[in-house]
């Protein structure tokens, strides 16, 4: 975990973001963390599930990969997915409690990042040692993913409210006889869905859910194409098949 720090022009006047800080941030991360309000754009090329994070908490994941620290879609240093997630745009900037006790979130930053530079790429302070504009549409960026990160929690709710969660392990099958199995995760739980009365599928509609819901559960097809790439990528062994299973404690991710 990143330690953030307050940004400031007196420690970072001469730190600029560089240009490839979203694929810094992806390339080693075979989930990365997604906002309800970027299911449907992700599910184009995306697998998105729900993941039990290391904190305990639950988070919308987008998988990459089958396999930890490798991301399918950064390939010779480029991002080839038509879909970039908030998370991407905005490293390694971050929202931060004020330790001087201010109401407002400050901006942080991981300032030992290889994202960030002082050669070629967009500068956080201007001449005047005040934020850039590049700088500030970040923090817009980054206030906008807070109030969508909370609608994500308030997502999550709602399918614990309607009992939608059903865990699952993941078993990845390889060409070598080597089982993988990625556990942790949870998809919506399309019995449930289907037993639910016209009347609570007015209220999820009515909260703006049942769109991302249908979403994930389709982009389970994307585990095809996932499968398809990771075969088709040098470096990695390619995949017999996949298992879906029911994880048996059955708990939610």
């Amino acid at each position: 975990m990143a330690k953030l720090k307050a940004l400031n022009s007196t420690d970072h006047a001469k730190l600029k973001v560089g240009r490839d800080s979203g694929i810094i941030y992806a390339q080693n991360s075979h989930m990365l963390p997604l906002r309800v309000t970027e299911v449907a754009q992700a599910t184009v090329d995306f697998p998105v599930m729900m993941s039990r994070m290391s904190n305990g908490a639950t988070s919308l994941s987008a998988l990459t990969s089958f396999e930890p620290q490798k991301n399918l879609f950064v390939q010779d240093g480029r991002w080839i997915s038509s879909f970039t997630p908030t998370a991407m745009k905005t490293y390694p900037l971050f929202l931060m409690k004020d330790e001087k006790g201010g109401a407002e979130p400050i901006l942080g930053i991981d300032d030992e990042s290889e994202a960030l530079t002082e050669e070629d790429g967009e500068a956080l302070f201007d001449k005047k040692a005040r934020l850039s504009l590049h700088t500030k549409q970040l923090k817009a960026q980054l206030i906008e993913d807070s109030k969508n990160m909370v609608h994500t929690f308030q997502f999550f709710e709602t399918l614990t409210e309607f009992d939608l969660i059903r865990s699952v392990d993941l078993a990845v099958n390889y060409a070598d006889s080597r089982l993988n199995r990625i556990r942790g995760l949870s998809m919506i739980h399309e019995d449930n869905l289907q037993k639910l009365s016209p009347e609570r599928l007015s209220e999820l509609r009515d909260r703006g859910y049942l769109p991302p819901i249908y979403a994930m559960l389709f982009s389970v097809f994307q585990l095809n194409a996932l499968i398809r790439k990771n075969n088709q990528s040098e470096g990695y062994v390619p995949i017999k098949n996949i298992n879906l299973e029911v994880s048996k404690d059955n708990r939610p991710a």
